[in-house]
């Protein structure tokens, strides 16, 4: 799966970054593939204003490059989103989409609230 050349790479440790420098932040979960038992999985995208998007993948880079870290819905992408998401609850439509689009626009960073360490 190739990354788009708009985007920027980021990590797990480079979240926790993000995190900790209490910087504006929403991520968004996109449905990429569908395992061969019929379980999505989905990608994580991070987004700062006025910033490109940042695809999250593995520390580890395999023999090809940076490969986007890959989730299934339970316990991956509940977990990280619970430790690395941005607050929001996560919610899913009857084809596994994630969408954000509460009332005041899902991604728009200026509406949203800062991240709450726990």
């Amino acid at each position: 799966m190739p990354i788009a050349r708009d985007q920027i790479l980021i990590t797990i440790d480079g979240v926790k970054d993000l995190i900790g420098s209490g910087v504006d932040f929403r991520c968004r979960y996109e449905l990429v593939e569908f395992t061969d038992d019929g379980k999505p999985r989905y990608q994580c995208v991070y987004l700062r204003e006025g910033e490109p998007e940042a695809i999250l993948v593995s520390t580890r880079f395999g023999p090809y490059g940076p490969e986007p870290r890959l989730f299934n819905i339970w316990p991956g992408l509940f977990k990280h989103h619970y430790e690395f998401g941005d607050g929001r609850t996560l919610c899913f439509d009857s084809d596994y989409s994630i969408p954000f689009d509460a009332p005041g626009g899902g991604d728009d960073l200026r509406s949203g609230r800062k991240r709450q360490n726990n």
